[in-house]
């Protein structure tokens, strides 16, 4: 019975630091996601061109 006492509780000790390891990754992808959204906030937009042929026209000498 010893055995089988000691496998049940290291199932229970494989399953606890699974859960630990999940909300963790959990956490970083929140962390992560927030990153980004507050980093596409504060990008400054592209700014149009005043000019619609700008690099239309390539000189190219062989």
């Amino acid at each position: 019975m010893e055995i089988s006492g000691s496998v049940s509780a290291s199932y229970g000790q494989e399953a606890m630091v699974a859960s630990l390891a999940k909300k963790q990754q959990e956490q970083q992808g929140q962390a992560a996601l927030a990153l980004l959204q507050s980093a596409a906030q504060s990008a400054p937009a592209p700014q149009p061109s005043s000019s619609g042929t700008l690099g239309s026209h390539i000189n190219i000498k062989v």
